[in-house]
């Protein structure tokens, strides 16, 4: 189940690297990481069989994961309205008084 939602938070990648808010170390690990998939240079040579992707899952797997909740919103319907719509308000504790003779007049 936890690689299915892995393997779900592919599709947020794109629109994460495209979004203006995301910050810019964010957006270059992505891309390096992408860079990285396509490159025939690999940490394990691909001419073993098998082995040679296993680099690449790992790396991968390792963004996913680490990504998760970034990439989470961008999966979900209006989930980046909603990551920015409450953001400065964070508010615990407030005080306030009434005036009496103001709620005596409405």
């Amino acid at each position: 189940m936890k690689i299915l939602k892995l393997l779900g938070r592919i599709r947020g990648v794109l629109p994460m690297i495209l979004d203006k808010t995301v910050k810019w170390w964010k957006k270059a690990i992505l891309i390096a990481a992408l860079i990285y998939l396509f490159l025939p240079v690999d940490l394990i040579p691909p001419l073993i069989p098998v082995f040679g992707w296993l680099d690449d899952i790992l790396i991968w797997a390792a963004i996913l994961y680490f990504f998760g909740p970034d990439l989470d919103v961008y999966l979900t319907p209006g989930g980046r309205e909603k990551k920015y719509r409450y953001k400065y308000s964070d508010v615990t504790e407030a005080e306030f008084t009434i005036n009496k003779e103001e709620e005596a007049n409405d």
